[in-house]
């Protein structure tokens, strides 16, 4: 596992026009929703025993909050972890600062970007736009499957392990009562589908893809339902997107901290 970087060892080197102490001091100021202190330890438990299914070898996939994350190709231990993490500490600071789902749907994407950002995910530029051209019954899977694959083009092998780790959430009681239960509000949802992908270099690219929707009905279920083209606003935004190591190393430590002394259980594993 790679040495955790202290705040001894931060430079002032400027990386996109931000440096290291002021991308520590961002990450250290954002606050996490808190439960009892009572369930820290177990959520300590159910991180570390998430981590162990994903050091295999092979693919693997895990629920963390409204995300879906899963692993394609020889990606190290480190970097799967730093992966769960980060997008994890993004959606829960987004979470606390905008609570409710049903509003700011534009500042949520947007703030879980910056966060994305000063952690060392490469930031594209990309924009919500809403989606056009549903189907007359669709289910919100089967349009994350399609965004995917605007983005990754022939590249089967990413879509056939979405599509598999989809059949197999099904599967998974525990793992989908969890997303479905932090992805909706009352008359909307947001979630996001993050295939994780081995580079040559050692690296990791994350088909980052954000789905947000309203409802003119209350929403129950999300994934699996079969929606009206008729009663859904669906807006979407995907792109790729790649872990800078260094820059991630400088808030590991800081991150880790924070999840652990949230307490709240936010991460199953799925099984494929």
């Amino acid at each position: 596992m790679a040495a955790q970087v202290n705040d001894m060892d931060i430079k002032n080197s400027s990386v996109n026009g931000v440096d290291d102490v002021e991308r520590l001091g961002f990450v250290s100021s954002l606050e996490l929703p808190v439960v009892a202190p009572s369930l820290i330890p177990r959520f300590k438990t159910l991180r570390a025993t998430a981590l162990k299914a994903v050091e295999a070898e092979g693919d693997s996939a895990l629920v963390t909050g409204s995300s879906v994350v899963s692993f394609v190709g020889d990606l190290s231990e480190q970097l799967k972890q730093d992966v769960q993490d980060g997008v994890l500490f993004a959606q829960l600071a987004v979470d606390k600062k905008f609570p409710n789902k049903d509003t700011h749907r534009v500042e949520r994407f947007n703030y879980y970007n910056e966060i994305l950002s000063k952690c060392g995910w490469t930031t594209t530029g990309e924009s919500m736009h809403k989606v056009t051209g549903l189907k007359q019954k669709f289910t919100m899977d089967q349009v994350a499957l399609e965004i995917i694959a605007s983005v990754v083009g022939p590249n089967k092998v990413i879509l056939e392990v979405v599509a598999q780790v989809f059949n197999a959430l099904k599967d998974t009681p525990k793992a989908l009562s969890l997303f479905e239960n932090e992805t909706k509000g009352v008359n909307s949802g947001n979630f996001q589908i993050l295939p994780c992908i081995a580079t040559r270099d050692g690296g990791v690219l994350m088909i980052k893809t954000c789905l947000q929707f309203t409802s003119s009905t209350r929403v129950t279920k999300v994934l699996f339902w079969e929606w009206s083209h008729t009663n859904v606003d669906l807006y979407a935004a995907a792109s790729n997107t790649s872990l800078n190591q260094r820059q991630y190393a400088v808030v590991r430590q800081t991150i880790i901290n924070k999840l652990e002394a949230s307490g709240k259980h936010f991460i199953e594993n799925i099984e494929l």
